[in-house]
């Protein structure tokens, strides 16, 4: 049975919680609707989530200012917890324990499912949207420069370019 054991370093560990992972899908967060609530300043509302796919926990930060590291790397997409991975939430560790895996054994993820480390630079998400919709609106932005710049150096005159129907009513 997997755990996750919530932490305070000091001088020694001191464990404030063991967590059972009773369920498929545990939502993380400040939120009195996870399942694991951690009441801390610079918890986010939903701040993370561990999701169980072919018997491996899959721990996916949800996107929040607050972030989510595992090992001292940021994790930016699905990561494949192993045994005793510390993950960071804000100023909250948790240690991932899972005795049907020891440190020796590593299974592989399946094959039909994305599942990456945090070492793999990747962009998913909300993340790629924001992206392309940035990159979408630089290109507009530079043809409608282009446009104006012509249109003012006399290379082109702008109401030729409206469809004829609406440039009648120009």
């Amino acid at each position: 049975m997997a755990k996750l054991v919530i932490y305070e370093e000091a001088d020694e560990e001191t464990v404030f919680e063991d967590f059972e992972l009773l369920s498929n899908r545990i939502l993380i967060g400040s939120s009195p609707d996870n399942q694991l609530v951690l009441d801390a300043p610079n918890i986010d509302p939903a701040h993370a989530s561990l999701e169980l796919r072919h018997d491996h926990w899959i721990l996916q930060d949800l996107g929040g200012p607050g972030g989510t590291v595992v090992n001292g790397i940021t994790v930016e997409g699905p990561y494949y917890l192993q045994h005793n991975d510390l993950i960071e939430l804000a100023d909250i560790k948790i240690r991932f324990r899972d005795q049907n895996s020891g440190p020796e054994t590593e299974p592989e993820p399946p094959a039909e499912e994305e599942v990456y480390s945090a070492t793999e630079p990747i962009i998913k998400g909300r993340v790629w949207f924001a992206k392309v919709a940035a990159g979408t609106l630089a290109v507009l932005f530079l043809i409608l420069l282009i446009l104006v710049i012509g249109h003012y150096a006399g290379l082109l005159n702008m109401a030729d370019l409206l469809p004829p129907w609406l440039s009648q009513m120009l």
